[in-house]
């Protein structure tokens, strides 16, 4: 059988750069629209059966659809869409359940899976995405019936290894193997060129493959095919492992439940007017009272006209001869410290903010009704409540004490160790830092100087349980407002955070 591996310094495959940004722009505003009023037309209750059936299927493909364009975004744009930690067996497991819809009866999956695996970073619907396609390969070079089999591993990389193109390291390993008809040298060869394909015109795009070699790069991970004709395909894939206390910050839940208004004035600025329409519709029903723009020149207008306080801009990036980013600017002007929050069906929109904005979200299209109630409420009420950084090497503590004070209604962001506390800080804007003062990747004393000297203002409350507490002694004479010994209650973490803030 040959190899064939895919490294993160291989050239890119521009898959999706053949595909027009605007054709990505304007199918995710098409699936916003059909899966926001899919979503908003099934929590009818008075329906008939066969009605709620077909919508469903409606809302299930505008789903598969959502997600292929996700892949292409990434492809495109040569970034992760969401990264996150990512547990790989629960993705299999997701996968598992969607393979029942999938696969014919004369197909069956098996799935193998480790234990106690660590995490990856990774974005999670790319992975997924990434198993779907490869089942679907399997599924076709299996015309007559066979046998899938998905197994997850750790594989630890050392020097002069069997695998001499894979860097040393900790790897969880993703394997998808099939007993179908395989592949000869030539089609091996062939695989990640962009839409070739040994399929029907009518049954593939021709984009399965190199899609999965784009967000397998792009979550720093390598891919091997081993393939041979009559003697089926092995696809593995290796991604980094995230082992307890890495530099990563893992993006909290999103919020379940309609989070409704409470009397707040939107300006939404949409030149798309059946997405429009949608969003008016999801926002008004929730009690907001929404004022509707199709450009930047008319929604500049409405502003002025506006004697009334304005407490959010959602703009769409793209906009007719202007973009949302200056017209943000041009209203902060007047309105200073104006929350936004935009949108984009563009690849490439996630990143034209640079550094990200004080008091601004993101959302990519294409979105849910409730991912959109969802932002905008997080958006608004981060202009209200104070933000507070959290670094520990310690998890347990870091979800004890974002716990904490998420529940006392703090916005909360956490990290576990001194390199991810800077980076944090000057990105984002933060009203307190809760610092632990011995962490393996950089002290938090060292942490504390440089946090001094590029930000004087922000308040430092230190915490150790180390050395019978030197260490806060000297946190103290570097300028920590309060200090904690470790272990500390709930009520001893609100009082000193309390205390510093003035709340």
């Amino acid at each position: 059988m040959a190899s064939e591996p895919c490294q993160p310094n291989d050239p890119p495959v521009p898959a999706a750069g053949l595909l027009h940004a605007g054709i990505i722009h304007d199918l995710n505003n098409l699936l916003t629209v059909i899966n926001g009023y899919g979503e908003m037309l099934l929590k009818s209750s008075e329906m008939p059966e066969k009605v709620r059936r077909g919508l469903t299927a409606i809302r299930g493909a505008g789903e598969r659809a959502a997600s292929l364009t996700r892949g292409l975004m990434a492809a495109s744009r040569g970034a992760l869409v969401e990264p996150a930690l990512v547990d790989v067996n629960e993705t299999v497991n997701e996968l598992a359940a969607l393979a029942e819809h999938l696969l014919p009866d004369n197909v069956q999956l098996f799935t193998v899976a480790a234990p106690d695996l660590p995490p990856v970073l990774a974005d999670g619907s790319g992975i997924l995405q990434v198993l779907l396609n490869l089942l679907m390969n399997s599924r076709d070079a299996m015309p007559l019936g066979g046998r899938i089999e998905i197994e997850t591993a750790r594989f630890r990389q050392e020097e002069n290894s069997l695998q001499p193109s894979l860097p040393s390291g900790d790897y969880i390993v993703l394997v998808v193997r099939d007993n179908g008809t395989g592949m000869d040298e030539l089609t091996r060869r062939r695989i990640f060129e962009p839409f070739y394909t040994t399929k029907s015109a009518a049954s593939s795009m021709g984009l399965g493959l190199p899609m999965v070699q784009y967000i397998v790069k792009q979550s720093r991970g390598y891919l091997f095919v081993d393939s041979a004709k009559g003697k089926g395909t092995s696809v593995r894939i290796y991604l980094p492992a995230v082992e307890t206390g890495a530099s990563a910050v893992k993006a909290d839940a999103p919020q379940t439940g309609a989070r409704v208004s409470r009397g707040e004035t939107i300006l939404m600025v949409e030149d798309d007017p059946d997405l429009a329409d949608l969003m008016r519709d999801i926002l008004g029903n929730l009690g907001y009272m929404v004022l509707d723009a199709r450009s930047a020149a008319e929604a500049v207008e409405l502003s002025r006209g506006l004697a009334d306080p304005l407490d959010l801009l959602l703009t769409d990036v793209s906009l007719p001869g202007s973009n949302g980013w200056e017209l943000a600017d041009s209203l902060r002007k007047s309105r200073p410290g104006l929350p936004v929050l935009y949108i984009s069906g563009f690849p490439t929109s996630a990143d034209a903010s640079d550094p990200p904005q004080p008091g601004s979200g993101f959302l990519a299209k294409p979105f849910s009704p409730a991912e959109l109630e969802d932002r905008v409420r997080t958006v608004l009420d981060g202009q209200k409540r104070k933000r507070v950084l959290i670094v520990d090497d310690e998890p347990g503590l870091l979800m004890f004490a974002g716990e904490v004070l998420r529940d006392a209604g703090y916005d909360v962001v956490t990290g576990d160790d001194g390199n991810v506390a800077l980076s944090l800080v000057r990105s984002q804007p933060f009203d307190l830092t809760i610092l632990d003062l011995v962490m393996p990747e950089r002290e938090g004393l060292d942490t504390m100087m440089r946090l001094r000297e590029s930000h004087p203002d922000l308040p430092v409350v230190a915490i150790s349980g180390a050395f019978g507490g030197r260490f806060l002694h000297s946190a103290s004479m570097l300028g920590a407002r309060a200090t904690l010994s470790k272990p500390f209650s709930g009520e001893d973490l609100l009082h000193a955070v309390r205390t510093v803030l003035g709340d």
